[in-house]
């Protein structure tokens, strides 16, 4: 059996399980010199699955936003676990499986386009794909090209290259190692982010100018202090919003957020949507 009739999924089927395929068509002219997407797939997962894709041209964006799956790539049969909230960029020159053993909800995007090749050569043929770190995630804000409906182009170039160059970047370029207080800021933003934090603050307690704190938090990780706490409260959220039946402004409040418009906000400018709708959703 050949292998792209192996691992082409049947959609009729799959669509029955709770995933679906919507197709991209770039303008010629557009398509030559702009990175753009060729398709949007999406699934809902709720009982057991296991599907194969065949190798095709391009790169591929998989965005998981709840639950848990298992990605395998062909012939090498290299695997990782994927949990929560999370994103892998994968080459589609290989075919590959997802398993999904309990529930799942993801998508996944698949884009081509002029210089693509270069990209490649960065992920090796034996484990072609590569978890999208914090940081980058951070600084290219990939949640906004998975709209089921069409973007403009240039503004997916602009998405895709800055994905795409901060990952080669973080895998060619040197380790800086934060300094002790950087980390331990960013610690505790991680364990008690449900506490109100200001600059000042921070200068008093780590003694050390705000200044040089928002310009060294943000030269290692990628973003100033006080928004890398949302976005931690913000994944805190999503948590309490799918594991929990707390109204929304009870969430802000245990996120940290006293004023629930302020949380609704932020929700919303980090995911993309409200968190009713994020809830219903799921």
């Amino acid at each position: 059996m050949e292998t792209t009739e192996r691992y082409t999924p049947t959609l009729t089927l799959l669509s029955k399980m709770g995933v679906s395929l919507t197709a991209f068509h770039a303008e010629k002219e557009s398509a030559d010199f702009l990175l753009h997407r060729t398709s949007l797939e999406l699934g809902r997962i709720t009982s057991p699955l296991s599907y194969y894709t065949a190798e095709q041209p391009g790169l591929g964006l998989l965005h998981l936003r709840s639950g848990s799956l298992l990605y395998t790539v062909y012939p090498s049969n290299a695997s990782c676990t994927l949990t929560g909230d999370c994103f892998l960029l994968f080459d589609c020159l290989y075919a590959h499986r997802i398993q999904v053993r309990g529930t799942a909800e993801f998508e996944i995007i698949r884009f081509s386009g002029h210089n693509l090749a270069y990209y490649h050569h960065y992920l090796d043929s034996e484990t072609p794909f590569t978890q999208i770190s914090t940081s980058v995630r951070q600084a290219s804000t990939p949640h906004l090209l998975f709209g089921p409906e069409e973007i403009n182009l240039l503004l997916c170039h602009m998405l895709l290259t800055t994905l795409l160059c901060q990952t080669v970047l973080e895998k060619t370029l040197p380790v800086k190692t934060a300094p002790a207080y950087l980390q331990a800021i960013k610690s505790e933003f991680e364990s008690q982010y449900y506490r109100k934090y200001t600059l000042d603050e921070l200068e008093l307690k780590y003694k050390k100018n705000k200044y040089r704190i928002c310009r060294e938090f943000k030269d290692h990780f990628h973003s100033s202090p006080l928004q890398y706490l949302q976005r931690i409260r913000i994944q805190a959220a999503k948590d309490l919003l799918t594991e929990t039946d707390l109204k929304v402004h009870e969430i802000g409040y245990e996120v940290g957020y006293e004023n629930t418009n302020h949380f609704i906000t932020h929700f919303k400018k980090l995911t993309g949507t409200t968190p009713s709708e994020y809830r219903a959703r799921i």
